[in-house]
C-alpha cells in the first residue's frame, strides 16, 4: 500500500513520525459511456455556447456568478508553492462524542515512522484509557484541514480530515416541525422496540449488495466484451505500418545484395 503523506504527528514538544495511507478503497466500479454503433469511448469538449465553438484551455477563466446574473472575472492565481509544513498538529482533546459525525470527510490510518513506535503505541493507548480522541490540523494537497485522530480498534490510530463548520448548512432553512403531543405508553413502546431492534454492529454483516451485483453482471458478460471501433483502426495502422517497415527493411537488403553482386 502506497503512503500519500509522510510528516510527523505532534502534540506538545513530542514529534512521532509518522505515514498516512487512505483506509477507504473507492466503492464505485468504473463505467465509461460510449458510441452503441462503435463502442468508442465518447468525448466531453468545453464549448461555448454563445460563441458555438470550442474553448482552449488557455482561453479558460473563473468567474463567481451574482445573484443578478452578472460575474465577477477572478484573476488568474499562480499556483502556490508546496508547503513544507509536514505536522500534523494536535490541538486538543475530546470526547468523541463531541464531535458530530457529519464533519467526517476523508479516513487514513496512521501508521509510525522510523523510531517512532514507542510514542506512537504511547499515545495510542493514553487516548484509548482516556476515551478521548484528538482534534488536530494539517495541510494535505496545499490544502489546510481540521481533523479527528482516534483509536482504532486495540491496535492502531485512524486520522479523519474533517469538513470545516460552515459547510454544513443551517437546518434554519427548514419550517420548524409543529409541535407534537406524544402520550407516555407511545414512548414506552417506541423505546422497547429501539431495546428488541439492538444488536452489535458487525461491519461484514452489511455487504454493498449493489456493487456486488454489478460486478457479478460484468463478470458473466465478459465473454461479449467488445474492442472499441477506434482501437481496431489503431491495430490496424500498426500493422500497416509494420508492412511497409518489413517491404522497407527487404527492399533495402535487396539493395545491398544486388549491389554486392554486381
Amino acid at each position: 500500500m502506497r503512503s500519500m503523506y509522510k510528516g510527523t504527528l505532534g502534540f506538545g514538544l513530542v514529534a512521532i513520525p509518522i505515514q498516512l495511507y487512505k483506509a477507504l478503497s473507492d466503492e464505485s466500479v468504473e463505467i465509461h459511456l460510449i458510441h452503441r454503433t462503435c463502442g468508442t469511448r465518447i468525448k466531453y469538449q468545453k464549448t461555448c455556447p454563445h460563441c458555438d465553438l470550442e474553448v482552449a484551455r488557455a482561453d479558460i477563466g473563473r468567474a463567481a456568478p451574482l445573484p443578478d446574473g452578472r460575474m465577477v472575472v477572478l484573476p488568474d492565481v499562480p499556483p502556490e508553492p508546496k508547503s513544507s509544513d509536514r505536522t500534523v498538529s494536535i490541538l486538543s482533546f475530546h470526547a468523541l462524542s463531541e464531535i458530530d459525525p457529519v464533519y467526517y470527510y476523508q479516513a487514513y490510518w496512521i501508521r509510525p515512522g522510523a523510531g517512532g513506535l514507542k510514542a506512537y503505541v504511547l499515545l495510542r493507548d493514553a487516548m484509548q484509557s482516556a476515551g478521548q480522541v484528538a482534534l488536530a490540523d494539517f495541510t494535505l494537497r496545499q490544502r489546510r484541514r481540521l481533523a479527528v485522530i482516534r483509536p482504532f480498534g486495540d491496535w492502531g490510530l485512524m486520522l479523519h480530515s474533517m469538513h470545516y463548520p460552515e459547510a454544513l448548512r443551517s437546518e434554519t432553512a427548514f419550517e420548524k416541525d409543529p409541535a407534537v403531543p406524544l402520550t407516555v405508553k407511545e414512548r414506552h413502546l417506541a423505546q422497547q422496540l429501539l431495546a428488541h431492534m439492538q444488536e452489535t454492529f458487525v461491519p461484514a454483516s452489511f455487504p454493498n449488495q449493489e456493487r456486488q451485483a454489478l460486478l457479478a453482471q460484468i463478470e458473466e458478460l465478459v465473454p461479449n466484451a467488445r474492442t472499441p471501433a477506434s482501437n481496431l483502426e489503431a491495430s490496424a495502422e500498426v500493422q500497416d505500418l509494420m508492412a511497409q517497415l518489413k517491404a522497407s527493411m527487404a527492399k533495402r537488403t535487396q539493395g545491398q545484395t544486388n549491389g554486392g553482386t554486381s
